[in-house]
């Protein structure tokens, strides 16, 4: 079990630095989010399926269901960020 946490904060650490870093990138950018917005809610949407069926399905251990948990904040977080920056440009 304790393996698992270690490898929880690490893969935490590493996608947090992945989604600041991207959505920074986004910020600066001058490109239509259209495309991007529809991607992402569809990688959400996927992850999000999964975690699911890993819920009710799961092993005793939960290794699957810790991984696409933190696949599906790690997707929603980048939804999210993109549909904030895509109003921000329609609004601003």
């Amino acid at each position: 079990m304790s393996g698992y946490i270690l490898v929880i904060i690490v893969g935490v650490i590493v996608l947090a630095g992945l989604t600041y870093m991207n959505l920074r990138k986004i910020s600066k950018s001058t490109a239509d989010l259209t495309q991007l917005k529809k991607r992402t809610l569809l990688w959400s949407e996927i992850s999000l399926a999964l975690f699911v069926v890993q819920l009710f399905f799961r092993d005793r251990q939960g290794g699957f269901l810790l991984f696409f948990g933190l696949l599906t904040l790690f997707t929603g977080a980048h939804y999210f960020g993109v549909l904030y920056y895509s109003r921000k440009r329609r609004n601003g």
